[in-house]
């Protein structure tokens, strides 16, 4: 099976094995010069792409299918890509438990002050006055989205003790199947979040979700994660905003972070590199469901859950 794949970025090695004893002609973009990695995107049947931002432009023959490593696609051209009749997968709860471990990791280490503890222990070896150290359990919990990480933050968060509401368009009635507070505007429930946190995708509707109207109706004391996709969040709203007790974030809407960021200022910040994702056993299975969503492209076969844009015809 002569299709040539190109793999943007470095994905797990059982991954590029699937694809290589298949019989697929694979070439790595990582460390290609420029010229070779655009020469490679031209040639490409088949693109398996983690975060680089693909162009319009290549969503042309000879290219059919990009599989995405991971779930966002907001780096896949997608109108392009329906246009040309490129067909594109994602890799949906691939990356949950995962994703929602660090979700809860950091809510944790924004309640018990985890950075100001560090500096304390280095520097006076006590608890400075006025720590503010709290605990998650009874904390009012507000979810935006609920997609699968979603749902694993909000069973982790509530074995600890938080009460959970949860956001999205998707829901209906009071309660989800899980007995969690369905929330029904956005503005009306800011107010009653002690922690806000954030999974949906980046889209037109979705971008700049959370502003600094937002950020002000959160109680003073709040906390504020996203671990979903830089571009949900004003930024600069979210570095002025001095009555929350917390910022984590994972993602950014440029990455890697600028080094002269305001959030890097803010000492009760923390910041992650996109590495939610990045455990070792969520990184395996992200590569290989986007592999084997490429030999399934190839034999007819797609699973309906991973289609983003389903192939012509």
């Amino acid at each position: 099976m002569s299709v040539r794949v190109l793999v943007t970025e470095p994905i797990h090695a059982d991954a590029l094995a699937l694809l290589r004893d298949a019989g697929l002609e694979v070439t790595e973009g990582q460390g290609l010069a420029s010229d070779a990695f655009d020469a490679a995107l031209r040639a490409a049947e088949v693109i398996l792409v983690r975060t680089r931002k693909l162009p319009e432009a290549a969503m042309a023959t000879p290219l059919r299918l990009v599989s995405k490593h991971g779930t966002g696609v907001d780096n896949i051209p997608l109108a392009a890509a329906r246009a040309a009749g490129v067909a594109v997968t994602n890799t949906p709860g691939a990356n949950a438990a995962g994703v929602a471990e660090h979700t809860l990791m950091l809510m944790l280490a924004l309640a018990k002050r985890l950075p100001a503890m560090q500096a304390a222990a280095r520097e006076s070896g006590a608890v400075p006055p006025g720590a503010g150290i709290a605990d998650l359990a009874g904390r009012r919990l507000l979810l935006l989205g609920y997609g699968a990480i979603a749902r694993r933050v909000a069973g982790l968060a509530s074995a600890f003790g938080m009460r959970v509401t949860v956001l999205s368009r998707s829901l209906t009635g009071a309660r989800t199947a899980e007995g969690y507070a369905i929330a029904t505007d956005l503005h009306a429930a800011l107010p009653e979040a002690d922690v806000l946190s954030l999974h949906v995708p980046l889209t037109e509707t979705t971008r700049g979700l959370i502003g600094a109207a937002e950020l002000a109706l959160l109680p003073p004391g709040a906390l504020v994660i996203n671990t979903a996709r830089g571009g949900l969040i004003d930024e600069a709203a979210l570095a002025a905003a001095d009555h929350l007790g917390g910022i984590a974030l994972d993602v950014t809407e440029a990455e890697p972070i600028p080094r002269d960021h305001p959030l890097l200022n803010r000492p009760d910040a923390i910041l992650t590199p996109h590495s939610a994702a990045m455990s070792a056993g969520a990184f395996r299975q992200m590569g290989m469901d986007a592999a084997q969503n490429v030999l399934d492209f190839l034999a007819g076969r797609l699973d309906p859950a991973k289609v983003v844009v389903p192939p012509p015809g």
